[in-house]
């Protein structure tokens, strides 16, 4: 099961990789309050698994959501939730909200659980 998780791991941190240096560094580093105002284009889809890691390594700071122990901590007490990780990226211009992700029910429940296990696997 940990060899999955890891190899899992490792995928998820490439395709973060792959997603994040296809953003332009004005984009990632400028919140937008209206995506229409970002630099970079947003993608329209973000697989749940990689904005889970993207949230918890701290690629999401700038729009209000911490790194690594603090992230960890500030879900455990339900500061931070799975809806307003989406919005950060949409504010950030790293995930377009065009089709409604950040209401879909289905992704927000996919990254509360994605997030849950990162969460207890990094304690």
């Amino acid at each position: 099961m940990k060899t999955t998780y890891l190899l899992t791991l490792i995928t998820l941190l490439l395709n973060v990789s792959t997603v994040l240096f296809s953003q332009t560094a004005v984009a990632r580093s400028t919140p937008a309050a209206n995506p229409s105002d970002c630099v970079g284009e947003a993608q329209a889809y973000i697989a749940p698994a990689n904005l889970a890691m993207m949230a918890y390594h701290g690629y999401l700071e700038k729009q209000g959501i911490p790194g690594y122990q603090v992230f960890a901590e500030q879900w455990s007490f339900g500061r931070i939730t799975a809806a307003q990780i989406v919005e950060a990226a949409v504010k950030g211009c790293l995930l377009s909200n065009k089709y409604g992700i950040a209401t879909h029910k289905n992704y927000l429940d996919d990254l509360t659980q994605l997030v849950d296990s990162l969460v207890q696997e990094n304690r």
